[in-house]
């Protein structure tokens, strides 16, 4: 019986250290740069579960919310670069540093891409007193007033303040940026009607869409949402030049051995492949787009130098 005990611890230990050997730690922390219960931090957390059966490991959902991703952002970069710690974000990922001066951190030189997860987009949402059906009502409105309407986001830097500024830009129009800490706060305030517009994702919305709480005006992506197939985008609303689809990908800190990232991947993709995360990722408005961790370099810098000229452009700057 000893024997056999002996065996087993030994079989154990040998496995623990082939599992180390692979270039992953017991424990994995992913950091969603957002409040939870928003769209990014719902999808992470089933994302999280589908890894964490992949690999055999305990993988954590941490919330570092604040300042347009960049505190999360922050948090990853400084982290050892082993694997044990990864940051699941989106455009504002290449964004908030180009509003934020003390961001900290440089997205393309202290990270490194492991890989695009999912591609989604966002609803432009009117508390219903503010009487306006669709967003042609909303552009005559806001002309039609001395007082710019406001309208709520997530926080400075973060995407919805940027699809908003994006949109008043292309419709010629003045509207009230009210930044929050989160989305939850955010929301509350467009449901109680102290605030009437917010841009927001799916997950966040769409139950307050459906209850007549909130109207859709239009959505941000290239091409209607399954989820809410009555909603024009704005480009068929009348501004062709508008489209902001956005992306979501994992981050390991820069040191990260390409042997570990080379570890990762495949488990990553292979975890966004399971029914049930494919089965929530369309339930809440997003399609997996898993791509190499070379080619989401290559993609990462592109949108690091494209948001670069569209924050100079709408001369963003921190509220």
């Amino acid at each position: 019986m000893r024997g056999v005990q002996k065996c087993a611890a030994f079989m154990l230990l040998l496995a623990a250290t082939w599992l180390r050997a692979e270039g992953l730690p017991d424990d994995i922390r992913i950091v969603v740069p957002v409040t939870a219960g928003s769209s990014l931090d719902a999808r992470a957390r089933v994302i999280a579960d589908a890894i964490g059966q992949r690999l055999k490991r305990r993988v954590i959902v941490d919330n570092r919310p604040g300042a347009g991703g960049t505190i999360g952002a922050l948090a990853v970069a400084r982290s050892k670069p082993d694997g044990s710690t990864l940051l699941f974000t989106n455009n504002s990922h290449v964004v908030s540093p180009h509003i934020y001066s003390s961001a900290g951190y440089d997205p393309i030189k202290d990270f490194v891409p492991v890989g695009q997860a999912y591609v989604s987009g966002m609803v432009l949402v009117a508390h219903p007193d503010l009487q306006v059906g669709s967003l042609k009502e909303l552009v005559a409105l806001a002309r039609g007033q001395q007082k710019a309407p406001s309208y709520a986001s997530s926080g400075t830097g973060g995407l919805p303040h940027l699809a908003t500024e994006l949109f008043k830009q292309v419709a010629g129009i003045d509207l009230l940026h009210i930044p929050y800490r989160g989305d939850g706060q955010a929301l509350t305030d467009v449901l109680a009607g102290r605030v009437p517009l917010m841009m927001s994702g799916y997950v966040v919305a769409l139950p307050h869409i459906q209850a007549g709480k909130l109207r859709a005006l239009a959505v941000t992506s290239r091409q209607r949402a399954d989820i809410l197939p009555e909603v024009p985008t704005i480009v068929e609303s009348g501004y062709p030049t508008y489209a902001l689809d956005t992306w979501t990908g994992f981050f390991a800190p820069s040191g990260t051995s390409a042997e570990v990232v080379a570890r990762l991947h495949p488990d990553l993709a292979a975890a966004l492949a399971t029914p049930a995360v494919r089965e929530h990722l369309a339930a809440t408005g997003a399609q997996a787009a898993v791509t190499s961790p070379a080619a989401f370099a290559v993609f990462v810098r592109g949108e690091w130098e494209s948001y670069g000229k569209l924050v100079r452009k709408l001369k963003l700057t921190p509220e």
